[in-house]
């Protein structure tokens, strides 16, 4: 067992165009529910275009299948977090066969270090269901999007995951008293191979597993629940999200194409997303 948090970071999920489309063209997501936009990024190793939503320490993305060239609706990723300078040297030395990878994001005329990624062996970004960790580099926001008043922060803080999301959404049209907190529970559906990737990811996160009737649960060190379950069948794909959300919209339930989120008493949402096939 390694000596290290890991955390989660974002997930994304590729949607079907009515479902995505969906999603951008409703009023309450996009100005009510928390801070988001449409972003395109073009990286040193690839471009993608996705729709984001910000929490205060998680994130996520939604790509439309008709935009993308190399995934398929279903397609899944999960990319947890590391916020301690070294860890992912650390966990490196124990995923053996891994590849890591530098990632850049443009500033201005040039691309900065963005973060250290650590992609586990069997897996790649092209993979259904990706799998990878990221360490925010602690030179990132300073060289990316400096800002006077904040440039005083510890260096540690400079990797935490608050703080990189706080920098994002200061560049975008705010939303007034978001509803969206954080990502607290993510269920996803696998084949055998992810499937056992995951379990051995459990060990060597230190985290312990629970059984269930479909695979197992894991719950990490901020209360953010994973169920893991093996398909029989050709159907993967993150299929639910669970939200803690600050205050409860008047309407509860809404249907967005093949998907479905539901607020609940309690401070909690939960969406829900038809898995889809390869």
């Amino acid at each position: 067992m390694l000596s290290l948090q890991v955390l989660l970071n974002h997930f994304y999920l590729t949607l079907d165009a009515p479902t995505y489309d969906a999603i951008v063209h409703c009023d309450f997501l996009r100005n009510q529910f928390g801070p988001n936009e449409i972003r395109t990024t073009h990286r040193t190793d690839r471009s993608y275009t996705g729709l984001y939503f910000y929490g205060e320490k998680t994130y996520f993305e939604f790509f439309d299948v008709t935009t993308e060239t190399s995934r398929k609706a279903g397609d899944s990723a999960i990319a947890f977090g590391l916020e301690q300078e070294g860890e992912t040297t650390l966990l490196q030395e124990r995923w053996l066969h891994s590849t890591r990878l530098t990632i850049t994001r443009p500033a201005k005329d040039s691309q900065v270090n963005w973060f250290e990624m650590l992609i586990p062996a069997g897996f790649s970004l092209e993979s259904p269901v990706a799998v990878w960790t990221m360490e925010y580099l602690p030179t990132f926001l300073q060289k990316w999007q400096p800002q006077a008043t904040a440039d005083n922060l510890p260096k540690a803080e400079w990797m935490a995951r608050k703080t990189v999301l706080t920098r994002y959404k200061s560049l975008i049209s705010p939303v007034e008293n978001p509803i969206l907190c954080n990502v607290i529970g993510l269920t996803l559906w696998a084949d055998s191979t992810v499937y056992a990737a995951f379990k051995k990811f459990t060990e060597d996160f230190g985290y312990s597993k629970k059984p269930t009737e479909t695979g197992f649960s894991f719950t990490d060190s901020e209360e953010v629940t994973y169920h893991i379950n093996l398909s029989n069948s050709d159907l993967y794909s993150i299929t639910e999200v669970v939200f803690e959300v600050n205050s409860l919209p008047s309407q509860q339930t809404w249907e967005l194409g093949s998907s479905t989120l539901r607020f609940m008493e309690g401070g909690k949402a939960v969406w829900s997303f038809v898995r889809k096939e390869k």
